[in-house]
């Protein structure tokens, strides 16, 4: 273990779980026969920004993963979207994933048994959204001004890239002159500084307010339906806001300003690339087990995952902008993706309803 921050808060786990009843030894995880040198955990991971630091990051969180519950886990990179959608409807008994919002609604609609267990919250939200970037320069008002022109989007079975914006597109009867994939949102963003296409999709996020905020306004939150840019551009003179009233919008162009300075920084590229429109919400991302998992196993890795999060060891890993940014989780059920499957046409379990 690297420092004594995540032992301390393992034994606070260890002892709810024996406080519960649960199997949370290594010995129990060897009974159910997962989670052993022969037989490790699967742990499926979406290649939705740069594959090689989603590599490199998930092998650090599964050996600290192995620190704190002795289970054996081997980290996947998907080779796309649909591949980690029917890994997960097949597997039985031995595989956890972090499917996005689609990929656990595809699964789920095929394989009732899959279930999530936590939500990723960023910069503490539950929910993120899809944007629509554009040049400045463009000159796009909304989407009805993408008309004939190329759109760049990263999988067909991304939320925030392909399924929620083509919902939209299709809708308002928008049609285009071509489209690229580029197999990632952060190659997105690229491709469109590279004039691959005239605009692209990704994941959106909140904006991050400067910390004066909460201190004359505490509790402030921004909340979807507010200007998508706030703290970073100022629409009215078309520009930079002062840096007294900058904050920061961790989305796309943050991530791209991480994985690469070819185009010049965070805010170079904010000064370049706006926001045309933006669709949602919809529910972050999950921590997900397929069918048959060992229930004491996978209430361990559960609380292994809360613990390790909340340590500042985890949230260097978990937050990184090239990897998930999950900076916490919460608990949930599969009912917290009931409004997605009714805002894309999906089947809600019968008896159920979207609560909002």
């Amino acid at each position: 273990m690297r420092s004594l921050t995540v032992k301390l808060a393992l034994v606070v786990v260890l002892v709810a779980l024996l406080g519960a009843g649960l199997s949370t030894s290594l010995g129990g995880a060897q009974q159910a026969q997962v989670g052993t040198r022969d037989n490790p955990i699967i742990w499926l991971l979406p290649p939705s920004v740069l594959p090689a630091t989603i590599e490199q990051t998930g092998r650090a969180i599964a050996q600290d993963l192995y620190e704190l519950t002795g289970l054996y886990i081997d980290y996947k990179v998907a080779a796309d979207y649909a591949a980690l959608v029917e890994a997960l409807i097949a597997a039985k008994g031995n595989t956890m994933a972090c499917p996005t919002t689609d990929q656990y609604a595809r699964a789920t609609m095929v394989n009732p048994k899959v279930h999530a267990r936590l939500a990723a919250v960023r910069n503490g939200y539950a929910y993120y959204f899809a944007s629509i970037y554009a040049f400045r320069e463009k000159g796009y008002d909304s989407m009805d001004d993408l008309s004939g022109t190329v759109w760049i989007y990263n999988d067909p079975g991304s939320t925030s890239g392909y399924v929620i914006p083509k919902k939209a597109f299709d809708a308002r009867g928008i049609t285009f002159s071509g489209t690229v994939e580029s197999g990632g949102h952060t190659n997105s963003l690229i491709a469109l500084m590279e004039g691959q296409g005239d605009f692209a999709t990704g994941y959106g996020s909140p904006p991050v307010a400067p910390s004066w905020v909460n201190e004359i306004m505490p509790g402030w939150r921004w909340e979807f339906g507010m200007y998508p840019e706030l703290w970073v551009w100022d629409p009215v003179s078309n520009t930079l806001p002062t840096e007294y009233y900058r904050g920061i919008v961790k989305d796309v162009r943050y991530a791209m300003a991480g994985a690469t300075q070819a185009y010049g920084d965070y805010w170079d590229i904010v000064k370049k690339v706006g926001i045309v429109d933006v669709l949602g919400p919809l529910p972050n991302d999950s921590l997900t087990f397929c069918e048959d998992f060992p229930k004491d196993v996978e209430d361990w890795l559960v609380e292994a995952v809360k613990t390790h999060i909340r340590s500042p060891e985890g949230q260097v890993l978990w937050s990184n902008r090239n990897f998930y940014e999950w900076n916490d989780v919460m608990d949930i059920d599969d009912s917290f993706y009931d409004c997605y499957r009714e805002l894309v046409g999906y089947p809600v379990p019968e008896g159920r309803t979207c609560q909002k």
